[in-house]
């Protein structure tokens, strides 16, 4: 049986301790800690990675939207929202939560949810086993039978628009045009000047299709057009901000800023 690490975050002492009580019936599950704010919150996730986190809306320093647009780890963790106020439903599920519990909710309520994430945990934690089985296949086959230089495939040409669906109608959108590109669960918000469209599918799956040499990623959410970067501001920490040619200004992780600053050199 595999354990799930769980971490609650919420500023109601008995809050978490009703949370903490309904979890220890669960022998899948195991809390590795309880946060009372956000700005706790985001360092015990990036230290300690849980696969599941039970996090509040309404808490000081930072909220749970603000907790969760702060990090940056390679395995994102299963999300429920728990909050008073159900006017946050629709913005959570942007942020990729895979469930909203409204307060007071009942323990078959709870079990409901936390049934779902269970789920959704064994299936990626079986999506990764199979890709890794995949990549080391492909490495042997390679090792077997090694490719001559000149036989290589040439790679894919990249992306050069976008199909917007809006309305019943179909709109094209000029790679080129495009600011930058903001992840929202599953899917992807494209940034062009004062308008935004939404378009269905992952940010690692677009990303992977355009130019290398001229989108960046600076944040696990966020890639950014090269050429619309008009400077970088520094900020506390080591971190700093992309400020582009319209005046957003986009938080670059730490994970992602070296690449970002020699990209920016080499980019004509």
């Amino acid at each position: 049986m595999e354990i799930i690490r769980a971490l609650i975050v919420d500023d109601e002492v008995q809050a978490r301790k009703g949370i903490r009580a309904l979890l220890a019936r669960d022998a899948e599950i195991k809390v590795i800690g309880e946060c009372s704010d956000g700005g706790q919150a985001i360092a015990e996730i990036e230290q300690t990675n849980p696969d599941l986190i039970f996090l509040d809306i309404q808490m000081p320093e930072k909220n749970g939207f603000e907790v969760l647009r702060a990090l940056d780890l390679q395995r994102p963790p299963t999300v429920i929202f728990i909050t008073a106020y159900d006017n946050f439903a629709l913005q959570a599920f942007e942020v990729c939560a895979l469930d909203y519990l409204l307060k007071p909710f009942s323990d078959e309520r709870f079990y409901q949810a936390l049934a779902r994430a269970k789920a959704v945990h064994r299936q990626r934690h079986a999506h990764q086993f199979s890709e890794r089985l995949l990549s080391l296949i492909e490495n042997y086959r390679r090792l077997e039978s090694p490719t001559k230089p000149e036989t290589l495939p040439q790679a894919a040409e990249s992306l050069k628009r976008f199909f917007v669906k809006t309305g019943g109608e179909v709109h094209f959108v000029a790679v080129d045009e495009v600011d930058w590109l903001e992840a929202l669960g599953y899917y992807t918000k494209i940034h062009t000047g004062k308008k935004s469209h939404l378009l269905r599918g992952n940010l690692g799956s677009l990303e992977a299709q355009l130019d290398a040499k001229k989108f960046v990623r600076i944040h696990r959410s966020m890639v950014v057009n090269l050429s619309r970067v008009k400077s970088l501001k520094n900020w506390f920490h080591g971190e700093c901000f992309v400020v582009l040619e319209d005046g957003t200004e986009l938080k670059v992780s730490r994970s992602h800023r070296k690449e970002l600053e020699a990209r920016l050199e080499k980019f004509a």
